[in-house]
């Protein structure tokens, strides 16, 4: 592991230590059940830069260990991630026309959902993606470099394809291990008429909703407005909007273009924004020290459930889920199975660190008892993980692993 104890964004060589959430396994260390292997535990420990609002992992993991080629994630089975990619792609086409014949860079494309979107619009498109996921995304049709963003890669592209009209990364920028070299990259990327669309989970939105959650491992930074101001400065470019979608529970969207001119009502906006930005470090500092009270707190909540009904069954395995998994110490004799879309290549696996099994929905009716709650591990996302139970006929109680209502009245 690197140690991190300067900022990889402006330098500042004074990270504050604000949040440290002990040891934990990687999300997407899911160990095939039957296999006796345990995952390996990684510290996970913030630090804060003042200068640029930026919150960092002081302990970071090698990227080849993080994303795997085996690596699980596909963007097409979150409704919420879809809705959002479309959400973007109306947006890029507000800012530049129509996308017809455009060539579109998805920078960590997953398994092409977000390129797919743009060809519905006439889009030319093209990905980069270091994991088995490319495969997806060739299958689905597009050119597809099954690699890291590096510098000889983005020259491979421009050789071929001509420099993009839009470049997307979109919760890719979070990922990024050795960031000096991926903005060189970048920057060899984009000409005079290039939109760079940068969209992230938003560091206020963490503090907002106490999403400490999202401190896990594969993300070595988490971003404010302030960032990316910084970020562009480096690219010699600009911020021409600033925008906050809700997905993933408070997202900051980026656009960007070359040049430093900036326009009157951008200052304007950008200056409102950023100077909300102020307080983040003192608010930082206070999450970290109210998560024991939750966690002693919910915890008990989850014993007095489990006493009553036995094993809850679970919904979902967001990655995110780990952190909280772990946090409550939950273990198969408090959670019999989650359960994920057929289809998912989680399914078949354990949560890491545990020996709870992740099932297919397909399954759910052969569940143990079907008078027992539902514990929902992807909070983010409640109200269509609910939805989607409703419809299934389930009419028992559903509990969220985490919320906002019960942090503030349990984390005091």
């Amino acid at each position: 592991m690197l140690r991190i104890d300067s900022c990889e964004i402006c330098g500042n060589s004074a990270l504050q230590s604000v949040l440290d959430l002990g040891s934990h396994p990687l999300c997407d260390d899911l160990v095939p059940v039957g296999d006796p292997r345990v995952a390996e535990d990684y510290p996970i420990s913030i630090g804060f830069c003042s200068e640029c609002k930026t919150a960092h992992q002081h302990y970071q993991v090698p990227k080849r260990v993080l994303f795997p080629d085996s690596y699980h994630y596909r963007a097409r089975h979150t409704a919420d991630v879809l809705n959002g990619m479309r959400q973007l792609v109306e947006r890029c086409a507000l800012e530049v026309g129509c996308l017809k014949g455009r060539t579109v860079l998805d920078i960590g494309c997953n398994d092409g959902s977000l390129l797919s979107i743009f060809v519905e619009h006439g889009a030319r498109t093209v990905g980069i993606e270091p994991t088995g996921a490319a495969l997806d995304a060739k299958a689905a049709g597009h050119e597809v470099y099954q690699d890291y963003l590096s510098a000889e890669v983005a020259e491979a592209l421009v050789s071929k394809h001509g420099k993009p009209d839009i470049i997307t990364f979109t919760n890719v920028f979070a990922h990024i291990e050795d960031l000096p070299s991926v903005l060189a990259a970048i920057r060899s990327l984009m000409s005079e008429t290039t939109l760079l669309v940068i969209e992230n989970h938003y560091l206020g939105a963490v503090l907002d909703r106490y999403q400490f959650d999202t401190f896990y491992h594969e993300h070595p930074r988490t971003y404010s407005l302030t960032s990316f101001v910084r970020i562009a400065e480096t690219l010699g470019a600009r911020v021409v909007a600033a925008e906050f979608p809700a997905r993933y529970g408070g997202n900051i969207r980026v656009m960007m273009r070359l040049g430093s001119a900036q326009s009157a009502d951008s200052d304007g906006a950008l200056a409102e924004y950023l100077a909300a930005e102020a307080d983040f470090g003192p608010r930082l500092q206070a999450l970290g020290q109210r998560i024991p009270a939750w966690q002693a707190a919910k915890r008990d909540q989850l014993f007095k459930l489990v006493a009553q009904h036995g094993p809850l069954p679970a919904k979902a395995f967001p990655g995110r889920a780990a952190i909280l998994v772990k946090l409550l110490d939950l273990d198969e004799t408090m959670v019999s199975a989650a359960y994920e879309k057929p289809g998912s290549m989680k399914v078949g696996h354990y949560i890491p660190g545990t020996r709870i099994p992740i099932l297919s929905d397909d399954d759910f009716a052969r569940r143990p008892s079907k008078e027992t709650p539902l514990l929902n591990l992807a909070w983010h996302i409640s109200a269509e993980i609910t939805g989607y139970m409703r419809k299934q006929g389930f009419e028992e109680q559903i509990v969220d692993i985490f919320s906002v209502e019960e942090f503030d009245r349990f984390g005091r």
